[in-house]
Protein backbone atom coordinates (compact mmCIF):
# COMPACT_ATOMS: atom_id res chain seq x y z
CA UNK A 1 0.00 0.00 0.00
CA UNK A 2 1.27 3.46 -0.89
CA UNK A 3 2.75 5.44 1.98
CA UNK A 4 1.31 8.94 1.53
CA UNK A 5 2.75 11.80 3.54
CA UNK A 6 2.14 15.50 3.52
CA UNK A 7 5.35 17.34 4.27
CA UNK A 8 5.15 20.86 5.71
CA UNK A 9 8.06 23.18 6.36
CA UNK A 10 8.61 26.85 7.07
CA UNK A 11 9.58 27.50 3.45
CA UNK A 12 6.96 29.45 1.49
CA UNK A 13 5.06 27.39 -1.07
CA UNK A 14 6.59 27.87 -4.50
CA UNK A 15 9.97 28.87 -3.06
CA UNK A 16 11.57 25.47 -3.46
CA UNK A 17 14.59 24.63 -5.58
CA UNK A 18 15.06 21.15 -7.01
CA UNK A 19 18.05 20.56 -4.71
CA UNK A 20 16.06 21.60 -1.62
CA UNK A 21 13.08 19.41 -2.53
CA UNK A 22 15.39 16.44 -3.20
CA UNK A 23 17.03 16.91 0.20
CA UNK A 24 13.64 17.20 1.93
CA UNK A 25 12.30 14.05 0.25
CA UNK A 26 15.44 12.03 0.95
CA UNK A 27 15.51 13.13 4.59
CA UNK A 28 11.80 12.38 5.13
CA UNK A 29 12.12 8.86 3.73
CA UNK A 30 15.65 8.15 4.99
CA UNK A 31 16.94 7.57 1.47
CA UNK A 32 20.56 7.54 0.36
CA UNK A 33 20.79 9.15 -3.08
CA UNK A 34 23.17 7.40 -5.50
CA UNK A 35 22.88 9.21 -8.83
CA UNK A 36 20.47 10.99 -11.15
CA UNK A 37 18.70 9.12 -13.96
CA UNK A 38 18.48 11.40 -17.01
CA UNK A 39 16.64 9.05 -19.41
CA UNK A 40 13.25 10.73 -19.40
CA UNK A 41 11.23 13.51 -20.94
CA UNK A 42 9.34 15.08 -18.06
CA UNK A 43 10.50 18.05 -15.94
CA UNK A 44 10.69 15.88 -12.82
CA UNK A 45 14.18 14.99 -11.57
CA UNK A 46 14.71 11.25 -11.10
CA UNK A 47 17.27 9.58 -8.81
CA UNK A 48 18.30 6.08 -7.92
CA UNK A 49 18.32 5.68 -4.15
CA UNK A 50 18.60 3.13 -1.36
CA UNK A 51 16.03 2.88 1.45
CA UNK A 52 17.02 2.20 5.09
CA UNK A 53 16.02 -1.46 4.72
CA UNK A 54 18.25 -1.78 1.67
CA UNK A 55 15.52 -1.58 -0.97
CA UNK A 56 16.60 -0.11 -4.31
CA UNK A 57 14.16 2.71 -5.08
CA UNK A 58 13.73 5.36 -7.74
CA UNK A 59 12.85 8.79 -6.35
CA UNK A 60 11.09 11.31 -8.58
CA UNK A 61 10.87 14.94 -7.44
CA UNK A 62 8.98 17.81 -9.07
CA UNK A 63 9.30 21.49 -8.32
CA UNK A 64 7.03 23.36 -10.74
CA UNK A 65 8.67 25.92 -12.99
CA UNK A 66 6.98 29.16 -14.05
CA UNK A 67 5.10 28.62 -17.30
CA UNK A 68 5.05 24.82 -17.05
CA UNK A 69 2.46 23.43 -19.47
CA UNK A 70 -0.43 21.20 -18.52
CA UNK A 71 0.85 17.68 -17.96
CA UNK A 72 4.15 19.04 -16.66
CA UNK A 73 2.58 20.82 -13.69
CA UNK A 74 2.32 19.86 -10.03
CA UNK A 75 -1.41 19.12 -10.24
CA UNK A 76 -0.88 16.48 -12.94
CA UNK A 77 1.98 14.95 -10.96
CA UNK A 78 -0.23 14.58 -7.90
CA UNK A 79 -3.08 13.08 -9.93
CA UNK A 80 -0.98 10.27 -11.39
CA UNK A 81 -1.40 8.22 -8.22
CA UNK A 82 -5.13 8.88 -8.24
CA UNK A 83 -5.35 7.54 -11.79
CA UNK A 84 -3.44 4.36 -10.95
CA UNK A 85 -5.65 3.75 -7.91
CA UNK A 86 -8.76 4.09 -10.08
CA UNK A 87 -7.39 1.49 -12.50
CA UNK A 88 -6.89 -1.00 -9.69
CA UNK A 89 -10.67 -1.16 -9.40
CA UNK A 90 -11.65 -0.44 -12.98
CA UNK A 91 -9.06 -2.50 -14.88
CA UNK A 92 -7.11 -4.72 -12.45
CA UNK A 93 -5.35 -6.72 -15.20
CA UNK A 94 -3.91 -3.52 -16.60
CA UNK A 95 -3.17 -2.11 -13.14
CA UNK A 96 -0.97 -5.14 -12.44
CA UNK A 97 1.40 -3.83 -15.11
CA UNK A 98 1.87 -0.47 -13.41
CA UNK A 99 5.08 -0.11 -11.42
CA UNK A 100 3.83 0.30 -7.83
CA UNK A 101 4.20 3.63 -6.06
CA UNK A 102 5.85 2.95 -2.68
CA UNK A 103 5.78 6.47 -1.21
CA UNK A 104 4.08 9.68 -2.23
CA UNK A 105 5.11 12.96 -0.61
CA UNK A 106 2.88 16.00 -1.05
CA UNK A 107 5.00 18.97 -0.04
CA UNK A 108 4.12 22.62 0.27
CA UNK A 109 5.14 23.64 -3.24
CA UNK A 110 6.69 20.37 -4.39
CA UNK A 111 5.89 16.65 -4.62
CA UNK A 112 7.82 13.40 -4.80
CA UNK A 113 7.22 9.69 -5.16
CA UNK A 114 9.21 6.48 -5.09
CA UNK A 115 8.89 3.26 -7.04
CA UNK A 116 10.98 0.08 -6.91
CA UNK A 117 13.97 0.16 -9.24
CA UNK A 118 13.02 -2.01 -12.23
CA UNK A 119 15.85 -3.50 -14.26
CA UNK A 120 14.49 -2.82 -17.72
CA UNK A 121 14.80 -1.35 -21.19
CA UNK A 122 12.30 0.88 -22.92
CA UNK A 123 9.81 -0.45 -25.46
CA UNK A 124 11.80 0.74 -28.48
CA UNK A 125 15.13 -0.77 -27.37
CA UNK A 126 15.00 -3.68 -29.88
CA UNK A 127 14.81 -1.14 -32.70
CA UNK A 128 18.12 0.46 -31.69
CA UNK A 129 20.05 -2.80 -31.87
CA UNK A 130 22.24 -3.63 -34.86
CA UNK A 131 20.68 -5.27 -36.74
CA UNK A 132 17.33 -4.03 -35.41
CA UNK A 133 14.94 -6.62 -33.98
CA UNK A 134 11.82 -5.15 -35.58
CA UNK A 135 9.70 -8.32 -35.18
CA UNK A 136 10.53 -8.32 -31.45
CA UNK A 137 9.38 -4.71 -31.13
CA UNK A 138 6.03 -5.56 -32.71
CA UNK A 139 5.68 -8.69 -30.57
CA UNK A 140 6.14 -6.53 -27.48
CA UNK A 141 3.82 -3.85 -28.82
CA UNK A 142 1.13 -6.48 -29.40
CA UNK A 143 1.41 -7.47 -25.75
CA UNK A 144 1.21 -3.81 -24.75
CA UNK A 145 -1.96 -3.31 -26.84
CA UNK A 146 -3.54 -6.33 -25.22
CA UNK A 147 -2.90 -4.97 -21.73
CA UNK A 148 -3.29 -1.24 -22.30
CA UNK A 149 -6.16 -1.15 -24.78
CA UNK A 150 -8.08 -4.43 -24.52
CA UNK A 151 -7.69 -4.92 -20.74
CA UNK A 152 -7.51 -1.21 -19.91
CA UNK A 153 -9.26 1.23 -22.19
CA UNK A 154 -11.98 -1.23 -23.14
CA UNK A 155 -12.98 -1.69 -19.48
CA UNK A 156 -15.39 1.22 -19.75
CA UNK A 157 -17.30 3.05 -22.49
CA UNK A 158 -18.54 6.65 -22.49
CA UNK A 159 -20.34 8.80 -25.08
CA UNK A 160 -17.99 11.19 -26.87
CA UNK A 161 -18.91 14.81 -26.13
CA UNK A 162 -19.29 17.22 -29.03
CA UNK A 163 -16.07 19.03 -29.83
CA UNK A 164 -13.83 16.40 -28.24
CA UNK A 165 -11.04 16.59 -30.82
CA UNK A 166 -11.17 20.37 -30.89
CA UNK A 167 -10.79 20.53 -27.11
CA UNK A 168 -8.40 17.68 -26.34
CA UNK A 169 -6.21 17.26 -29.43
CA UNK A 170 -6.23 20.60 -31.25
CA UNK A 171 -6.85 22.72 -28.17
CA UNK A 172 -3.92 21.19 -26.32
CA UNK A 173 -1.49 22.78 -28.78
CA UNK A 174 -3.34 26.09 -29.02
CA UNK A 175 -3.44 26.46 -25.22
CA UNK A 176 0.34 25.97 -25.09
CA UNK A 177 1.15 28.19 -28.08
CA UNK A 178 1.65 31.45 -26.11
CA UNK A 179 4.37 29.84 -23.98
CA UNK A 180 6.03 28.47 -27.10
CA UNK A 181 5.99 31.79 -28.94
CA UNK A 182 7.99 33.41 -26.15
CA UNK A 183 10.84 30.95 -26.82
CA UNK A 184 10.83 30.83 -30.64
CA UNK A 185 12.91 33.26 -32.73
CA UNK A 186 10.88 36.47 -32.83
CA UNK A 187 10.24 36.46 -36.59
CA UNK A 188 9.24 32.79 -36.58
CA UNK A 189 6.87 33.26 -33.65
CA UNK A 190 4.82 35.79 -35.64
CA UNK A 191 5.29 34.42 -39.18
CA UNK A 192 2.14 33.36 -40.98
CA UNK A 193 4.06 31.41 -43.62
CA UNK A 194 7.38 29.57 -43.43
CA UNK A 195 9.22 27.07 -45.59
CA UNK A 196 10.31 23.84 -43.91
CA UNK A 197 12.56 21.37 -45.74
CA UNK A 198 11.65 23.03 -49.02
CA UNK A 199 7.89 22.85 -48.44
CA UNK A 200 5.94 26.13 -48.17
CA UNK A 201 3.79 25.95 -45.03
CA UNK A 202 1.27 28.09 -43.19
CA UNK A 203 1.71 28.65 -39.46
CA UNK A 204 0.06 25.77 -37.56
CA UNK A 205 -2.63 27.87 -35.88
CA UNK A 206 -3.78 29.06 -39.31
CA UNK A 207 -3.83 25.51 -40.69
CA UNK A 208 -5.90 24.37 -37.74
CA UNK A 209 -8.47 27.05 -38.49
CA UNK A 210 -9.18 25.17 -41.72
CA UNK A 211 -10.32 22.20 -39.64
CA UNK A 212 -12.94 24.21 -37.76
CA UNK A 213 -16.25 22.38 -37.95
CA UNK A 214 -14.77 19.49 -39.97
CA UNK A 215 -13.53 17.13 -37.26
CA UNK A 216 -16.82 15.39 -36.39
CA UNK A 217 -16.25 12.49 -38.87
CA UNK A 218 -12.90 11.76 -37.21
CA UNK A 219 -14.20 11.88 -33.63
CA UNK A 220 -14.05 8.67 -31.54
CA UNK A 221 -17.16 6.51 -31.65
CA UNK A 222 -16.81 6.42 -27.85
CA UNK A 223 -14.36 7.35 -25.12
CA UNK A 224 -13.01 4.70 -22.79
CA UNK A 225 -11.32 4.20 -19.44
CA UNK A 226 -8.32 6.48 -18.66
CA UNK A 227 -5.80 3.66 -19.08
CA UNK A 228 -2.70 5.86 -19.44
CA UNK A 229 -2.60 8.98 -21.63
CA UNK A 230 1.18 9.28 -22.15
CA UNK A 231 2.23 5.94 -23.59
CA UNK A 232 5.52 7.06 -25.09
CA UNK A 233 8.11 4.33 -25.52
CA UNK A 234 10.07 5.37 -22.41
CA UNK A 235 7.01 4.92 -20.20
CA UNK A 236 6.86 1.21 -21.10
CA UNK A 237 9.62 -0.69 -19.28
CA UNK A 238 10.43 -4.17 -20.53
CA UNK A 239 12.03 -6.40 -17.95
CA UNK A 240 15.73 -7.04 -18.61
CA UNK A 241 16.11 -10.05 -16.27
CA UNK A 242 16.93 -13.15 -18.31
CA UNK A 243 14.72 -15.36 -16.13
CA UNK A 244 11.66 -13.09 -16.43
CA UNK A 245 8.65 -14.12 -18.53
CA UNK A 246 8.81 -12.83 -22.11
CA UNK A 247 5.86 -10.48 -21.64
CA UNK A 248 6.81 -8.99 -18.26
CA UNK A 249 6.70 -5.21 -18.51
CA UNK A 250 5.72 -2.26 -16.35
CA UNK A 251 4.04 1.05 -17.11
CA UNK A 252 4.99 4.34 -15.47
CA UNK A 253 3.90 8.00 -15.56
CA UNK A 254 0.28 8.03 -16.71
CA UNK A 255 -1.20 11.35 -17.73
CA UNK A 256 -2.72 12.06 -14.33
CA UNK A 257 -6.36 12.14 -15.47
CA UNK A 258 -9.37 10.10 -14.40
CA UNK A 259 -11.56 11.43 -17.23
CA UNK A 260 -12.65 9.16 -20.13
CA UNK A 261 -10.00 8.98 -22.83
CA UNK A 262 -9.42 7.81 -26.40
CA UNK A 263 -7.01 4.87 -26.91
CA UNK A 264 -6.00 6.33 -30.28
CA UNK A 265 -4.35 9.19 -28.35
CA UNK A 266 -1.94 6.69 -26.78
CA UNK A 267 -1.37 4.74 -30.00
CA UNK A 268 -0.41 8.03 -31.64
CA UNK A 269 1.89 8.82 -28.71
CA UNK A 270 3.86 5.61 -29.36
CA UNK A 271 4.16 6.46 -33.07
CA UNK A 272 5.29 9.98 -32.15
CA UNK A 273 8.01 8.45 -29.95
CA UNK A 274 9.44 6.70 -33.01
CA UNK A 275 9.10 9.51 -35.54
CA UNK A 276 10.31 12.57 -33.63
CA UNK A 277 10.39 12.54 -29.83
CA UNK A 278 12.80 9.74 -28.95
CA UNK A 279 15.23 10.38 -31.85
CA UNK A 280 15.30 14.08 -30.93
CA UNK A 281 16.09 13.40 -27.26
CA UNK A 282 18.78 10.88 -28.21
CA UNK A 283 20.45 12.71 -31.11
CA UNK A 284 19.33 16.34 -31.02
CA UNK A 285 18.05 18.40 -33.93
CA UNK A 286 20.00 19.94 -36.75
CA UNK A 287 18.33 23.22 -37.79
CA UNK A 288 19.67 25.51 -40.52
CA UNK A 289 18.09 28.74 -41.63
CA UNK A 290 18.67 30.43 -44.99
CA UNK A 291 16.82 32.74 -47.34
CA UNK A 292 15.01 29.63 -48.58
CA UNK A 293 13.57 28.87 -45.13
CA UNK A 294 14.37 26.24 -42.51
CA UNK A 295 16.02 22.86 -42.96
CA UNK A 296 15.43 20.56 -40.00
CA UNK A 297 16.58 17.04 -39.28
CA UNK A 298 18.46 15.09 -36.64
CA UNK A 299 22.14 15.44 -35.79
CA UNK A 300 22.78 11.75 -36.40
CA UNK A 301 21.01 9.34 -38.76
CA UNK A 302 17.68 8.06 -37.49
CA UNK A 303 17.88 4.48 -36.22
CA UNK A 304 17.05 2.16 -39.17
CA UNK A 305 14.78 0.08 -36.92
CA UNK A 306 12.70 3.14 -36.11
CA UNK A 307 12.25 3.93 -39.80
CA UNK A 308 11.04 0.42 -40.56
CA UNK A 309 8.70 0.34 -37.56
CA UNK A 310 7.16 3.72 -38.43
CA UNK A 311 5.99 2.51 -41.82
CA UNK A 312 4.74 -0.78 -40.44
CA UNK A 313 2.97 0.78 -37.47
CA UNK A 314 -0.49 1.52 -38.90
CA UNK A 315 -0.69 -1.74 -40.91
CA UNK A 316 0.29 -3.56 -37.72
CA UNK A 317 -2.58 -1.90 -35.84
CA UNK A 318 -5.05 -2.46 -38.69
CA UNK A 319 -4.27 -6.21 -38.71
CA UNK A 320 -4.74 -6.58 -34.93
CA UNK A 321 -7.95 -8.58 -34.43
CA UNK A 322 -8.72 -7.08 -31.05
CA UNK A 323 -8.34 -3.52 -32.30
CA UNK A 324 -10.36 -4.29 -35.43
CA UNK A 325 -13.22 -5.39 -33.21
CA UNK A 326 -12.83 -2.40 -30.90
CA UNK A 327 -12.84 0.06 -33.84
CA UNK A 328 -15.47 -1.73 -35.92
CA UNK A 329 -17.83 1.28 -35.79
CA UNK A 330 -15.04 3.88 -35.74
CA UNK A 331 -13.86 4.11 -39.38
CA UNK A 332 -12.07 7.41 -38.89
CA UNK A 333 -9.53 6.07 -36.40
CA UNK A 334 -6.50 5.91 -38.80
CA UNK A 335 -6.91 9.56 -39.84
CA UNK A 336 -7.55 10.51 -36.21
CA UNK A 337 -4.32 8.76 -35.21
CA UNK A 338 -2.33 10.70 -37.82
CA UNK A 339 -3.99 13.98 -36.81
CA UNK A 340 -3.25 13.27 -33.15
CA UNK A 341 0.32 12.31 -34.05
CA UNK A 342 0.90 15.65 -35.82
CA UNK A 343 -0.57 17.53 -32.85
CA UNK A 344 1.61 15.53 -30.46
CA UNK A 345 4.66 16.81 -32.37
CA UNK A 346 3.44 20.41 -32.14
CA UNK A 347 2.25 20.23 -28.53
CA UNK A 348 5.58 18.72 -27.45
CA UNK A 349 7.45 21.86 -28.49
CA UNK A 350 6.35 23.89 -25.43
CA UNK A 351 6.77 20.75 -23.27
CA UNK A 352 10.48 20.75 -24.07
CA UNK A 353 10.77 24.17 -22.43
CA UNK A 354 9.62 22.72 -19.08
CA UNK A 355 12.29 20.00 -19.02
CA UNK A 356 15.63 21.51 -18.02
CA UNK A 357 17.51 18.22 -17.55
CA UNK A 358 20.66 17.72 -19.66
CA UNK A 359 19.97 16.08 -23.04
CA UNK A 360 23.31 14.84 -24.42
CA UNK A 361 23.38 13.29 -27.89
CA UNK A 362 25.33 10.18 -28.89
CA UNK A 363 28.56 12.22 -28.92
CA UNK A 364 27.81 13.91 -25.60
CA UNK A 365 26.73 17.26 -27.08
CA UNK A 366 23.84 18.76 -25.15
CA UNK A 367 20.63 20.06 -26.73
CA UNK A 368 19.03 23.09 -25.14
CA UNK A 369 15.31 23.07 -24.35
CA UNK A 370 14.86 25.91 -26.84
CA UNK A 371 16.56 23.93 -29.64
CA UNK A 372 14.37 20.89 -28.96
CA UNK A 373 11.27 23.09 -28.92
CA UNK A 374 12.22 24.66 -32.25
CA UNK A 375 12.79 21.30 -33.93
CA UNK A 376 9.45 19.94 -32.77
CA UNK A 377 7.67 23.09 -33.92
CA UNK A 378 9.20 22.95 -37.41
CA UNK A 379 8.49 19.27 -37.96
CA UNK A 380 5.00 19.65 -36.52
CA UNK A 381 4.37 22.54 -38.90
CA UNK A 382 5.43 20.37 -41.84
CA UNK A 383 3.24 17.46 -40.73
CA UNK A 384 0.05 19.40 -39.98
CA UNK A 385 0.23 21.25 -43.30
CA UNK A 386 0.64 18.02 -45.21
CA UNK A 387 -2.12 16.26 -43.29
CA UNK A 388 -4.69 19.01 -43.77
CA UNK A 389 -3.76 19.39 -47.44
CA UNK A 390 -4.38 15.67 -47.94
CA UNK A 391 -7.72 15.85 -46.13
CA UNK A 392 -8.71 18.82 -48.30
CA UNK A 393 -7.83 17.00 -51.52
CA UNK A 394 -9.20 13.51 -50.88
CA UNK A 395 -10.71 13.35 -47.39
CA UNK A 396 -8.12 10.67 -46.66
CA UNK A 397 -4.50 10.61 -45.45
CA UNK A 398 -2.08 8.20 -47.09
CA UNK A 399 -0.04 7.18 -44.06
CA UNK A 400 3.05 6.08 -45.99
CA UNK A 401 3.32 9.31 -47.96
CA UNK A 402 2.56 11.46 -44.94
CA UNK A 403 5.02 9.78 -42.59
CA UNK A 404 7.73 9.85 -45.27
CA UNK A 405 8.12 13.51 -44.31
CA UNK A 406 9.88 12.37 -41.15
CA UNK A 407 11.55 9.20 -42.41
CA UNK A 408 12.72 9.80 -45.98
CA UNK A 409 13.29 13.52 -46.39
CA UNK A 410 15.05 14.71 -43.25
CA UNK A 411 18.54 16.19 -43.60
CA UNK A 412 20.97 13.94 -41.77
CA UNK A 413 18.82 10.86 -42.28
CA UNK A 414 20.32 7.63 -43.60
Amino acid sequence: MTDRRHVTTTRAAGGWTEAAALAAAAETLGLTVAHEILDGGSPARVYRTTAPAGDDLVLKVLVPAPGAVDGHDLVSFRHKLRQIELLRTLAPRLAAHYLPVVHFLDGDGWAACTTPFYDSADLAAPLRESPPRTPEFFRRHTALVRALVLDGYAARSHPTPAGHLEEVVVGRFLRRLPALRRALPADLATAERITVNGVPCAAPHLVLERLAGRLAPLAPARLMAPAHGDANTRNVLWCARSEAPEEEFRLIDPRGSVQPWDPVYDLAKTLFSLTVWDPALRTGFSVHRSERGYAVGFRQPVFPGYRAAIHRFLPHLASHKGLSLLFRDDPGWPERLLLTHALHVLAEAPCRLSDRKPKPDLQGRASTPEALALGHYLLGTLLINDLVDRLDRTGHVDAAGHLALVTDHLPGGP
